[in-house]
């Protein structure tokens, strides 16, 4: 088959399906606007970047509108360059982009003749969810307006896509049941065979941290600290369970940025509260920003007890990473991680919003691991089912019967 991937970045969401589909001998081309700074080699498949010609003029508009018109402009930019391949002959027998970014918003109009998956992550709503979980259940009037505003530009790219894939259930959930009816679960899928081996024969421990026997390293693991993500709560946890233990070290990454959500309103960032308002222990403080992904497979090599904490969200690829690893898991007992975890089985689950719980949980991880081995085991066992194996097989089934 002729494919054609959609993504303001590359890989993105498909960095293990396009290698697998190549391998299979499927012809691949991938709009993109710029690659991500830990993209693999894109040998073997055609990478063609597009640019946005103009720059939203957001000051003319209604602030629920800005949002789309970053969109529009997204998907008018990968349609011109959509023209260029259509001027040289090629058309992709399916279309499969990333809904939300706006990459794949036009391009059935360039190729109608093509089928379309619609890679949808997300269906906003002000109750339910992270919303109104964050604000303590209130939502302003104006928030609500905005939000339904913003499910515009999803319904509209999903209304011309033939089949609608979303990675897990809860996910599933939040779609409107007409969307439901036509989407299929099928995660992106983990390296599960890989991951699971790694505490087997752990490498080296990274050079920028002491390795020593009586460390007990507990690893915090986020593309950005921000409170959807649970960093202030996390990081409280993690300045009590210090204090409670000697030889605890904390090992945490991810960049200083907010990914989702809005910042602190002083201006400050999370990290710099943190230094700042914390009391935590700067010699057995580790930051060690965004690692490569063998230097992320280390660092899970070597955790005695990882904290992951979420509002209800997009689950992180991370926790499932982790407890394919085989890691010992402190995680928030909120919808995206009950459907993958059982609290006093294969973790603790514990309060979103409480420290002392959380670090009541490690402690309990810490002073007791031969329990901690047993639980990370069955962590990883019910990870199987998120083997990037059972989700290459969903795809090749789908593909085959559109």
């Amino acid at each position: 088959m002729r494919l054609l991937f959609s993504h303001s970045n590359f890989p993105a969401q498909f960095r293990r399906l396009l290698p697998a589909l190549q391998a299979k001998g499927h012809e691949i081309v991938f709009l993109c606007t710029q690659k991500e700074w830990h993209a693999p080699d894109s040998d073997g498949l055609r990478l063609l970047p597009y640019k946005i010609h103009r720059n939203s003029k957001q000051q003319f508009l209604h602030p629920y509108l800005r949002r789309f018109e970053d969109v529009v402009l997204n998907g008018q930019a990968a349609f011109r360059a959509a023209t260029k391949l259509k001027s040289e002959g090629w058309e992709p027998d399916v279309i499969i982009s990333h809904i939300g970014f706006g990459s794949g918003l036009y391009l059935p109009d360039c190729f109608p003749n093509s089928k379309k998956i619609g890679n949808i992550e997300w269906f906003y709503r002000p109750y339910g969810s992270d919303v109104d979980f964050l604000n303590k259940g209130h939502v302003e009037d104006d928030r609500k307006l905005r939000l339904r505003t913003w499910n515009a530009q999803l319904l509209l790219e999903a209304e011309s896509s033939d089949v609608l894939v979303t990675p897990t259930k809860w996910q599933w959930e939040q779609l409107p049941s007409d969307l439901q009816s036509r989407t299929r679960i099928i995660h992106e899928g983990i390296d599960f065979a890989f991951l699971s081996a790694l505490k087997k024969k752990p490498p080296s421990l990274l050079d920028s941290l002491p390795d020593k026997p009586e460390i007990e390293w507990v690893t915090y693991v986020s593309r950005g600290f921000e409170e959807y993500r649970g960093f202030p709560q996390a990081m409280q946890a993690l300045e009590l369970i210090q204090k409670r233990r000697p030889n605890v070290h904390l090992a945490i990454a991810g960049s200083d940025v907010v990914a989702y959500g809005s910042g602190r309103e002083d201006g400050r960032s999370w990290k710099q509260w943190a230094l700042d308002d914390l009391d935590l222990d700067p010699l057995r403080t580790h930051w060690l920003g965004s690692l490569q992904e063998a230097d992320y497979h280390v660092l899970l090599a070597h955790s005695k007890a990882h904290l992951y904490i979420t509002v209800p969200f997009v689950l992180s690829w991370s926790l499932l990473e982790v407890m394919a690893a085989g890691c010992s898991i402190v995680a928030s007992n909120t919808p995206p991680v009950e459907e993958v975890l059982q609290n006093c089985t294969n973790a603790f689950l514990v309060d979103f919003w409480d420290p002392l719980a959380q670090a009541d949980a490690i402690d309990k991880i810490l002073s007791d691991p031969l329990n901690a081995t047993k639980m990370g085991l069955k962590a990883s066992e019910a990870a199987k089912k998120y083997s990037f194996d059972a989700s290459f097989k969903a795809w090749e089934s789908m593909l085959l019967g559109l």
